[in-house]
Formats: C-alpha cells, structure tokens, sequence
C-alpha cells in the first residue's frame, strides 16, 4: 500500500514540474488514485477477520462551475484482502473412500472403510476477497489552492470471495480407536486434487447502495491538483485514498 501512495507522489511532482501554473485549464479533468479498504467481511464466512484490501482506481469529472462537479469513478483490488483458516478433525465423507483406497492399491473401497471406519482430516484454506466499484457522484470543492472537497451519489459493489486450499493432514482410527496417519500434502503433490481440489471455490455478490465522501484537496497548478479522501463506499465499507487529477 505503501508503494502505492509513493507512486502516486512521485507522479504529481514530475508533472507539476512540467505543466505550467498560468495554462487555463478546461472543465474536464481525468485522475488516478489508490488506497486500502479496510474490514472487508464475507457474508459466506463473516467470522474471518480478513487483512485490509487496496485498490487502485481512475475517475473522469467534469466541472460544472467553479465549484461544482459531476464525477465518475472505477476502482478494483490490486491487494485482496485475506486471511488463511485452518479446520481441524474434518470428517472424510464416504465418498472419498474411493481416494483413499490410492494410497493402498491391494485394497477396495470396502476393505479401506473397514480398517478404518473413522477417517478425518486437517485442511488449511485460503480466503482472498477482491472489491470492485463502479460510482458517479456529485461533487463541491470550495474556492482556494488547498480546498475541502464534497461528494455524495450512487455506488455498485461487487465482492469475490476466492476460497482456495493449501494443504491437509489425512488421518484415520483404527478398531482399537488407534490414530494412524495416512498422509500429509500440499498444493500440487499427489493426491491434493483428489481430496482438497474440490474446495476451490468462488463466490460473487453485487450491491448497489448510497455512496458519499469528504476530503481535501490542493491545486498546485490550473490543471494539475491532487486530493485526499475519505469514502463510504456502502454503511459497512470505507475507502481511505489518495489521487492525483490532470485537466484537459
């Protein structure tokens, strides 16, 4: 995230430098901007506590007068937000027998079950959601090179959900209740797909709600000005971000 803001200045210093402060600047202005989202929460797993999302966005505006604007904005995750989860003592569905019964080529599937009647397994997943944002907002800056900004309007959000396993521990009981293990791997060894493939999975949801925002602002030059914002992109997600805003 941190990269991304240094990115960000570094472009608004080189152009600052090149553009001059007396041009007359048209009403039509394009900017590029990045940020974090942080407490992005699942509704399909909302007891993860996911890692903050940062995305990084581009806007078209166009001034109406010297304060008012209309402003349209996209925005996508560069960083998803995250989180890795273990599930212990997961019990082996009869269906998968049949898998096992790979690891022991001598044996079939009713052998296998009745050797051990009770199979489980340790699973590490991964959840990564990426956040995506189309918006159009109404926007008053007041008057002066460093101003306070406005906005207000309507916002569509997509969520995905990406749930992808990492590795599992494959265990079972024995008629003496007697715990042997039975395998142990990892994401692209033998047997994974077979037994963990299944798991990956993908999850969407789009919304659409009531947006608004308030920042500050400077204009360095007639055309060049960068502004600094705070987002409700919905009532239980905020964007914190920094743009940098060229005009024609």
């Amino acid at each position: 995230m941190k990269k991304g803001f240094l990115y960000l200045g570094i472009a608004g210093w080189i152009m600052s430098g090149i553009v001059s402060a007396n041009e007359h600047a048209s009403d039509l202005y394009v900017g590029v901007g990045y940020g974090v989202i942080p407490g992005v929460e699942s509704e399909q797993e909302d007891y993860i506590k996911f890692s903050d999302a940062n995305n990084g966005f581009i806007q078209l505006g166009y001034k109406i007068s010297e304060n008012f604007a209309i402003e349209g904005q996209y925005s996508k995750s560069t960083k998803d937000a995250s989180e890795k989860v273990f599930f212990g003592d997961m019990r082996v569905n009869r269906i998968s027998w049949d898998e096992i019964v790979q690891m022991n080529p001598a044996w079939n599937a009713a052998m296998a079950q009745s050797a051990y009647p009770y199979a489980f397994m340790n699973l590490a997943l991964t959840f990564d959601v990426n956040v995506e944002t189309t918006a159009i907002y109404g926007v008053y800056r007041s008057s002066g090179d460093l101003y306070f900004k406005v906005k207000a309007g309507y916002l569509r959000e997509k969520s995905t959900l990406k749930i992808k396993p990492k590795s599992f521990d494959l265990y079972a009981y024995d008629q003496r209740h007697n715990k042997i293990a039975m395998a142990s791997v990892a994401k692209g060894e033998k047997y994974f797909d077979a037994f963990a493939g299944r798991m990956d999975q993908k999850f969407s949801k789009s919304e659409s709600a009531f947006s608004a925002g308030l920042g500050a602002g400077y204009q360095f030059t007639a055309r060049l000005f960068s502004e600094l914002e705070y987002t409700m992109l919905k009532s239980d997600l905020n964007f914190y971000s920094l743009s940098i805003n060229y005009a024609f």
